[in-house]
């Protein structure tokens, strides 16, 4: 039984979560509707449970055991998707890697994943070859599309999918074995691996569905990528529920999603803040028409309420944020269609129980800054080979120590105040950087900024906020000294930013964070 707000959940021992999420299409008669949009072509269910079949079948015959590890290194296509979902249907456990790292990231998880088998493209090809080079532990390469020049140990994914059969007897697996791994943001060192079991998708499913409610009609465009796991995720939550997506190969740019908004004519966008800053910003005259969107998902970042307020007065489309984490493998606050609190995190999620606490483990009053802990029916237990990091993170009784400090208020609803290693001591006092970046963005001349703690001459820590101009304004004396009084109306002293360094954007992850340890090597003297 899983506890947690609105309702509980009983889940079934005998569990598969590639089956969950596709088979029942077939069951209940959708075989023929469409599942994938992708370029000019589509992808029934039906073609994607035979794509999935013969995918798994390939994987088999590769070797692919129950508990094998299977990573997917290529872009966002019917191949990845089928692909992940038959590794869980052979009761092999899915990752993923980003596709635009060079060959030292992809060495570094190739050993802390020790995969099986590799699924690549022509794109990935070239890093994974340097990085296995003479490597006495090699996973078989399986690569997508044409490649000429295929290396011992190599094999050609569309020649070994042509002669597999599209029939696939799945492994019978428990609903405690392993299914997949989550990788935790690598923003401020390397990406941590956090294993999965079937049961945690299952209760992600759940708890999700309650709130967005992905409808068989529906046709969902997701702005960031796959190996994103939260995109991964509404992937799946909304095939589960017979609706169809959009997958794309190509980089995620405004135009492109504008490009894929007018001929996909999408119902659901799931985006980033980042993403939504940028079609705010894109002339009216070079938008398409969007009045086929029903609902936007947010996730990735926060929200801040001038964000949200612009964007919904610009598109007239509310816009609906959760916060989640690679550790817990679901969204723990939300939003509620209809019930938007803006610049809020929401309220807890179903199937999830929270806590505020202290430095000493104790809960603090409403209205107070607390480390937010999360419980839930998914969670992650630990961190593979990360012991020291596992025991500070996964505490035990099926808690997860987030790291994130967050308010709750009156009414129930979470509010991000910072990571719990972005706060800082300024002057005996400790400050938290995102509150300082909020109140700089209320000003008008202030599109986005960002606020570290740089160390001075005397190794004292100051802040400093780095500054992307609105309205095409350009930095000058005038400009500088306006924001710094408009700091000094709005800010108490001791979270007034002693320097303002103004750039063109801000350094971004692949993520659509802000890159604030780029920042913080970069930042000028």
């Amino acid at each position: 039984m899983i506890k947690g707000e609105m309702f509980d959940y009983d889940v079934p021992e005998d569990f598969n979560l590639g089956s969950f999420i596709l088979d029942v299409n077939l069951e209940e008669g959708r075989g023929a509707k469409t599942a994938l949009y992708h370029g000019d072509d589509t992808y029934s269910f039906d073609d994607l449970w035979s794509l999935t079949a013969r995918m798994g079948n390939v994987l088999r015959g590769l070797g692919v055991e129950p508990e094998n590890r299977v990573m997917l290194g290529l872009g966002d296509s019917p191949a990845w998707v089928a692909a992940w979902i038959a590794t869980m249907k052979i009761g092999g456990v899915g990752t993923h890697v980003y596709t635009y790292l060079n060959a030292h990231d992809y060495e570094y998880l190739l050993e802390l994943v020790r995969p099986k088998v590799a699924i690549l493209d022509a794109e990935t090809l070239p890093g994974f070859r340097e990085a296995l080079a003479d490597k006495p532990r090699r996973p078989a390469l399986l690569v997508s599309g044409p490649v000429d020049d295929l290396g011992p140990g190599e094999f050609s994914l569309d020649e070994m999918l042509a002669a597999a059969s599209d029939q696939l007897t799945p492994e019978p697996t428990h609903c405690n074995d392993l299914a997949f791994w989550n990788f935790s943001s690598g923003t401020t060192g390397k990406p941590k691996g956090v294993p999965h079991m079937h049961r945690d998708g299952l209760v992600s499913y759940i708890s999700s569905n309650s709130i967005l409610q992905y409808r068989e009609d529906d046709i969902v465009l997701r702005v960031p990528k796959l190996f994103f796991h939260y995109s991964r995720d509404h992937l799946f939550w909304s095939l589960h529920n017979g609706a169809a997506s959009v997958v794309f190969e190509e980089r995620t740019s405004t135009k492109g999603v504008f490009d894929l908004i007018a001929k996909t004519k999408p119902t659901v966008l799931v985006n980033v803040p980042t993403m939504m800053r940028a079609m705010i910003q894109t002339p009216k005259e070079q938008r398409p028409d969007m009045s086929s969107l029903r609902r936007l998902m947010s996730s990735g970042e926060p929200l801040t309420a001038p964000l949200y307020k612009e964007w919904l007065e610009e598109f007239g489309i509310e816009a609906v944020n959760r916060f989640g984490s690679a550790e817990t493998t679901l969204g723990y606050l939300s939003n509620m269609p209809g019930t938007v609190m803006p610049g809020s995190s929401g309220k807890v999620a179903p199937l999830v129980t929270l806590r505020l606490v202290d430095e000493d483990g104790k809960d603090v009053a409403k209205g107070e800054p607390g480390r937010l802990l999360v419980h839930s029916g998914a969670s992650g237990i630990y961190y593979e080979r990360e012991y020291e990091k596992s025991l500070e993170t996964f505490p035990g009784g099926g808690w997860v120590n987030t790291g994130d400090i967050f308010t709750q208020d009156n009414q129930d609803y979470f509010w991000y105040v910072s990571r719990a290693d972005d706060m800082l001591k300024i002057s005996g006092v400790w400050v938290a950087p995102m509150e300082i970046e909020r109140g700089i963005q209320t000003s008008p001349l202030v599109a986005e900024a960002a606020v570290l703690g740089i160390d001075d001459a005397d190794g004292l820590k100051r802040l400093r906020a780095f500054v992307v101009l609105a309205n095409g304004e350009d930095q000058s004396e005038d400009i500088d000294a306006a924001l710094k009084q408009y700091c000094k109306e709005t800010l108490a002293p001791h979270k007034f930013p002693t320097r303002i360094e103004f750039l063109d954007a801000l350094p971004k992850t692949g993520q659509g964070k802000i890159d604030r340890r780029y920042l913080r090597e970069n930042a000028a003297p």
